[in-house]
Protein backbone atom coordinates (compact mmCIF):
# COMPACT_ATOMS: atom_id res chain seq x y z
CA UNK A 1 0.00 0.00 0.00
CA UNK A 2 2.52 2.71 -1.06
CA UNK A 3 1.60 6.50 -1.73
CA UNK A 4 -1.29 6.30 1.18
CA UNK A 5 -1.12 9.59 2.78
CA UNK A 6 -3.50 11.75 5.70
CA UNK A 7 -3.92 15.72 4.30
CA UNK A 8 -6.18 18.08 6.36
CA UNK A 9 -9.25 18.51 5.10
CA UNK A 10 -9.57 20.52 1.64
CA UNK A 11 -11.42 21.84 -1.55
CA UNK A 12 -8.78 19.33 -3.88
CA UNK A 13 -10.94 16.12 -2.21
CA UNK A 14 -13.89 17.78 -2.54
CA UNK A 15 -15.54 15.04 -5.60
CA UNK A 16 -13.60 12.24 -3.11
CA UNK A 17 -14.99 12.85 -0.03
CA UNK A 18 -18.45 13.66 -1.59
CA UNK A 19 -18.74 9.61 -2.73
CA UNK A 20 -17.09 9.18 0.41
CA UNK A 21 -20.20 10.22 2.56
CA UNK A 22 -22.45 8.71 -0.42
CA UNK A 23 -20.84 5.51 0.16
CA UNK A 24 -22.09 5.61 4.06
CA UNK A 25 -26.03 6.49 2.34
CA UNK A 26 -25.79 3.81 -0.14
CA UNK A 27 -25.56 0.85 2.82
CA UNK A 28 -27.84 2.80 5.04
CA UNK A 29 -25.58 3.53 7.77
CA UNK A 30 -27.01 6.48 9.45
CA UNK A 31 -24.97 7.49 11.91
CA UNK A 32 -21.59 8.34 9.38
CA UNK A 33 -23.75 9.64 6.91
CA UNK A 34 -25.19 12.10 9.46
CA UNK A 35 -22.32 12.36 10.64
CA UNK A 36 -20.44 13.76 6.71
CA UNK A 37 -24.22 14.95 5.31
CA UNK A 38 -22.97 18.93 5.57
CA UNK A 39 -19.75 18.46 3.14
CA UNK A 40 -22.69 17.43 0.83
CA UNK A 41 -24.92 20.66 1.73
CA UNK A 42 -22.12 23.27 1.75
CA UNK A 43 -18.80 21.98 1.37
CA UNK A 44 -17.01 25.11 2.55
CA UNK A 45 -18.95 25.39 6.21
CA UNK A 46 -18.06 21.78 6.22
CA UNK A 47 -14.28 22.37 6.04
CA UNK A 48 -14.55 25.65 8.27
CA UNK A 49 -16.32 23.54 11.22
CA UNK A 50 -13.55 20.98 10.70
CA UNK A 51 -10.75 23.82 10.78
CA UNK A 52 -12.71 25.58 13.64
CA UNK A 53 -12.44 21.68 16.17
CA UNK A 54 -8.78 21.46 14.80
CA UNK A 55 -8.14 25.19 16.60
CA UNK A 56 -10.52 24.96 19.87
CA UNK A 57 -12.57 27.10 18.29
CA UNK A 58 -16.36 26.87 18.79
CA UNK A 59 -16.51 23.67 20.81
CA UNK A 60 -19.74 22.79 22.60
CA UNK A 61 -19.55 22.14 26.04
CA UNK A 62 -17.71 18.32 26.59
CA UNK A 63 -15.89 18.82 23.12
CA UNK A 64 -11.71 19.03 23.00
CA UNK A 65 -9.75 20.11 20.37
CA UNK A 66 -10.32 17.71 17.76
CA UNK A 67 -7.76 17.82 14.35
CA UNK A 68 -9.34 15.50 11.34
CA UNK A 69 -6.94 14.08 8.34
CA UNK A 70 -8.18 12.16 5.44
CA UNK A 71 -6.61 8.85 3.90
CA UNK A 72 -5.75 9.98 0.27
CA UNK A 73 -5.67 6.64 -1.90
CA UNK A 74 -4.87 7.83 -5.83
CA UNK A 75 -6.61 11.03 -5.40
CA UNK A 76 -9.56 9.12 -3.21
CA UNK A 77 -10.49 10.15 0.15
CA UNK A 78 -10.53 5.73 1.62
CA UNK A 79 -10.46 7.09 5.33
CA UNK A 80 -11.14 9.57 7.70
CA UNK A 81 -9.25 10.01 11.11
CA UNK A 82 -10.55 12.04 14.31
CA UNK A 83 -7.02 12.99 16.68
CA UNK A 84 -8.29 14.13 19.81
CA UNK A 85 -5.63 16.28 21.79
CA UNK A 86 -7.59 15.08 24.94
CA UNK A 87 -8.50 11.58 26.10
CA UNK A 88 -12.29 11.69 25.91
CA UNK A 89 -14.35 9.01 27.88
CA UNK A 90 -15.49 6.00 25.92
CA UNK A 91 -13.98 7.53 22.89
CA UNK A 92 -10.16 7.71 23.42
CA UNK A 93 -7.80 9.90 21.67
CA UNK A 94 -8.51 8.35 18.02
CA UNK A 95 -11.23 7.84 15.96
CA UNK A 96 -11.30 6.32 12.79
CA UNK A 97 -13.41 4.70 9.89
CA UNK A 98 -12.94 3.32 6.21
CA UNK A 99 -15.42 4.00 3.60
CA UNK A 100 -17.66 0.89 2.97
CA UNK A 101 -16.20 0.83 -0.19
CA UNK A 102 -12.60 0.08 0.59
CA UNK A 103 -13.46 -1.98 3.87
CA UNK A 104 -11.09 -5.13 4.29
CA UNK A 105 -8.23 -3.80 2.21
CA UNK A 106 -5.63 -3.02 4.51
CA UNK A 107 -6.56 0.88 5.39
CA UNK A 108 -7.65 0.30 8.37
CA UNK A 109 -4.39 -0.29 9.72
CA UNK A 110 -2.58 2.19 7.79
CA UNK A 111 -4.96 5.11 8.64
CA UNK A 112 -4.42 3.92 12.32
CA UNK A 113 -0.50 3.81 12.04
CA UNK A 114 -0.64 7.11 10.12
CA UNK A 115 -2.90 8.34 12.67
CA UNK A 116 -0.49 7.07 15.66
CA UNK A 117 2.72 9.55 13.87
CA UNK A 118 0.21 12.84 13.52
CA UNK A 119 -0.56 12.06 17.87
CA UNK A 120 3.70 12.35 17.67
CA UNK A 121 3.62 15.45 16.26
CA UNK A 122 0.62 17.08 17.96
CA UNK A 123 2.39 16.34 21.27
CA UNK A 124 0.76 12.95 22.66
CA UNK A 125 2.91 10.69 23.92
CA UNK A 126 0.34 7.82 24.70
CA UNK A 127 -3.19 6.94 22.90
CA UNK A 128 -6.12 5.81 24.07
CA UNK A 129 -8.23 3.60 21.76
CA UNK A 130 -11.61 1.77 22.29
CA UNK A 131 -13.84 -0.30 19.99
CA UNK A 132 -17.18 -1.70 20.02
CA UNK A 133 -16.67 -5.72 21.53
CA UNK A 134 -18.37 -6.80 18.22
CA UNK A 135 -15.96 -4.87 16.34
CA UNK A 136 -13.36 -7.63 15.26
CA UNK A 137 -11.87 -5.77 12.26
CA UNK A 138 -10.57 -2.78 14.61
CA UNK A 139 -9.44 -4.70 17.59
CA UNK A 140 -7.39 -6.86 15.09
CA UNK A 141 -6.28 -2.83 13.77
CA UNK A 142 -5.55 -1.56 17.32
CA UNK A 143 -3.34 -5.12 18.30
CA UNK A 144 -1.74 -4.93 15.23
CA UNK A 145 -0.35 -1.20 15.65
CA UNK A 146 0.88 -2.58 19.33
CA UNK A 147 -2.47 -1.79 21.46
CA UNK A 148 -2.36 -2.90 24.76
CA UNK A 149 -5.51 -4.44 25.57
CA UNK A 150 -6.78 -2.43 29.29
CA UNK A 151 -10.26 -3.56 29.52
CA UNK A 152 -13.76 -3.58 28.59
CA UNK A 153 -16.02 -0.36 29.66
CA UNK A 154 -19.63 0.68 29.37
CA UNK A 155 -20.55 3.43 26.90
CA UNK A 156 -23.61 4.84 28.30
CA UNK A 157 -24.39 6.97 25.59
CA UNK A 158 -24.01 4.69 23.10
CA UNK A 159 -25.42 1.51 25.44
CA UNK A 160 -22.23 -0.65 24.29
CA UNK A 161 -19.33 -2.22 25.96
CA UNK A 162 -16.42 -1.50 24.33
CA UNK A 163 -12.78 -2.36 24.46
CA UNK A 164 -10.32 -0.43 25.90
CA UNK A 165 -6.71 -0.11 24.32
CA UNK A 166 -3.57 1.71 24.89
CA UNK A 167 -0.52 2.27 22.36
CA UNK A 168 2.87 4.20 23.96
CA UNK A 169 4.15 6.81 21.49
CA UNK A 170 7.25 7.89 23.51
CA UNK A 171 9.36 6.19 25.64
CA UNK A 172 10.75 7.63 28.95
Amino acid sequence: MKGLFLVQPNKNYQKGFENYALAYRKINDEHYFNKYKKALENFQDYLDDLDDYSKGNNLFEGEVITSTFWLIDKKEVVGVVRIRHEEVECAGHIGYDISPDYRNKGYGFQILKLALEKSIKIGLEEVILTCNIDNIASKKIIEKNNGKFLGTIFDEEENEDMNKYSITLITK
